[in-house]
């Protein structure tokens, strides 16, 4: 072979890739989209200008091994504490319900008991990869819908280990599939300790060493060298190589060069997923499509509609709003990419008819491709949802945990309040009259209910449980929105504000004035509101930091200046 000819499938790639980004670009339509029919065209499928073959599925694992990579740096154990009730709680609700839901399908087209078990439980999963671009797509990593997400996703992989071993142990003897599972629980287990330890007094001290020498090419080199070393040494003790990666980026995350290595390894992660989306579109089986076309659009859509039927159930089920769980099982509805290695594991396979197996995987990637549209449909139900939410306003919501921060207008403001007040499992209820803004909250999956606050029967309600503190997002707020703190009985108020004349009026109240001026968005009246309500200071710190690393923002310290009558 020339190196000519080496080269084609490299420029074919990248050309494909390219044409992709544009087409998508021009068609406002996500680049998920576009990678995933250029894999179509450029694969056996289509006009198989590349075969595919080891390494082109080895690039694009490495793909997902870079997300899992990127996601493990922004879930530290904090994190993991932060959203433990979406990991402990609705995470497995979901999988769960899913799971039995798919695997009862199974049964009825003739799956044995494991088999179905093995599929249903993979079909429970959904796509890191098209999730995360898809919420990063719309900006929406730090609300609710988001963050509840990624939690979510990010249990599913870890069950996918398990699913993973089950499989795998089908072709063994059946009564050693409960030690299997064993040894994997502690391999995992064992992995994460040794991620936290390996973090603290390996990972720390080489990049303080790096730091000393200001080497930025050292800094990318060993950033790789973590990322590839640790999937391989999670592949080599039993596990998926994005299990090693996730733990690395765990180890990585706290430590403060989390940041620097983050932008050391993107440029390979965006380029190594846009591979993976192709890959995936090189999957689809054409000709069966065109020979049984209704047979794969009926899975796929089984799929889909089922998983985000089960999806709604669960958010709600967790005390989600019907909007935001709405919004949220259209998001999560596509299949993952371990269904497709799942299903092509020699023990699954050989249960299955040769028709069953292409017919899920094409399935399944049929399903990836059509989720930005799907997705996109959720979003628009969920609007519709909130609306006539807005027009018959459902009961105000029972807080837990005693009584709630009342936030008056979900403006970007009162939305990083909100997700201050979430992360620090103190409670909130949302009030807000603008329809648009109630309307994108509610769909967001924010606790948010609409209302005027000059109507004093729904402050009645809304504060019959008493009130922490109110938080008044809105730095255009009129005189009658201060006035509600008195009704309502807070005990403190904090406010933002943007001009002279709505700070005067704030010091008049007796409130303590923000003025809006760093980024996030009311990140000063955040940190007071914290502090005054018993958050250590270093919590505070940590928190704004990554909110603004999630934002993609300059990191910066609030001005905490505030101005009390």
């Amino acid at each position: 072979m020339t190196p000519a000819e080496a080269l084609q499938p490299a420029i074919i790639y990248l050309g494909a890739g390219l044409a992709a980004a544009f087409a998508s670009r021009a068609a406002r339509l996500s680049p998920v989209i576009g990678y995933l029919i250029a894999g179509v065209f450029i694969g056996p499928s289509g006009f198989r200008l590349v075969a595919e073959n080891e390494t082109t599925h080895f690039l694009a694992e490495l793909g997902v091994v870079f997300l899992l990579f990127d996601i493990g740096l922004h879930f530290s154990l904090r994190e993991i504490q932060t959203r433990r009730t979406d990991i402990l709680g609705l995470a497995p609700l979901q999988i769960v319900l899913c799971g039995l839901g798919f695997a009862a399908v199974g049964l009825a087209v003739g799956f044995e008991p494991p088999i179905a078990g093995v599929v249903g439980a993979s079909l429970a999963l959904s796509s890191t990869a098209v999730v995360s671009r898809l919420l990063s797509d719309r900006n929406q990593p730090g609300c609710p819908i988001g963050r509840s997400a990624t939690a979510i996703l990010v249990a599913q992989d870890l069950v996918a280990i398990f699913i993973l071993v089950f499989a795998a142990a089908l072709r063994g003897a059946p009564d050693a599939l409960g030690l299997s599972l064993i040894i994997a629980v502690f391999k995992a287990l064992v992995g994460l300790a040794v991620a936290l330890v390996a973090g603290r007094f390996i990972v720390r001290p080489v990049f303080d060493a790096l730091a000393r020498t200001n080497n930025q090419e050292a800094f990318t080199v060993v950033a790789l060298f973590i990322v590839l070393a640790a999937s391989a040494a999670s592949a080599n003790a039993g596990l998926a190589l994005t299990t090693g990666a996730f733990l690395a980026g765990m180890a990585l995350s706290e430590t403060p060069y989390r940041h620097v290595v983050q932008s050391e390894v993107k440029p390979f992660q965006s380029l190594l997923l846009g591979l993976f989306f192709m890959s995936v579109g090189m999957n689809v089986n054409l000709p069966l499509m065109l020979s049984r076309w209704p047979a794969v659009l009926l899975t796929a859509l089984t799929i889909m509609i089922l998983k985000t039927a089960l999806i709604i159930l669960a958010a709600r089920l967790a005390r989600w709003s019907v909007p935001g769980a709405t919004q949220l099982g259209f998001l999560l509805s596509q299949g993952s990419e371990f269904t497709l290695v799942i299903v092509g594991i020699q023990s699954v396979a050989l249960s299955m008819s040769s028709d069953w197996s292409s017919l899920i995987v094409t399935a399944v990637a049929v399903t990836l491709i059509v989720a930005p549209v799907w997705t996109a449909a959720g979003v628009w139900l969920a609007h519709r949802l909130a609306e006539r939410a807005k027009a018959n306003p459902a009961p105000t919501p029972e807080p837990e945990g005693g009584p709630p921060v009342i936030i008056l207008g979900m403006t970007r403001e009162g939305r990083l309040a909100a997700d201050a007040l979430k992360d620090h499992h103190l409670p909130y209820i949302g009030l807000d009259s603008d329809p648009q803004r109630f309307v994108a909250a509610a769909s967001d999956g924010y606790a948010v209910v609409y209302g005027d606050a000059r109507d004093m029967y729904l402050l009645d309600q809304i504060g019959k449980h008493g009130a922490r503190a109110l938080v008044i997002g809105d730095p255009h707020a009129e005189p009658p929105s201060i006035l509600a703190r008195a009704h309502i009985g807070a005990p403190i108020a904090f406010a933002a504000a943007e001009t002279a004349a709505a700070r005067k009026q704030h010091l008049a109240a007796g409130h303590r004035v923000h003025m809006s001026l760093a980024e996030p968005r009311g990140v000063e009246l955040v940190a007071d509101l914290l502090a005054q309500l018993g958050v250590d200071q270093h919590e505070i710190a940590v928190w704004i930091a990554d909110q603004t690393e999630r934002r993609g923002l300059t990191a910066q310290g609030p001005d905490t200046e505030t101005e009390v009558a």
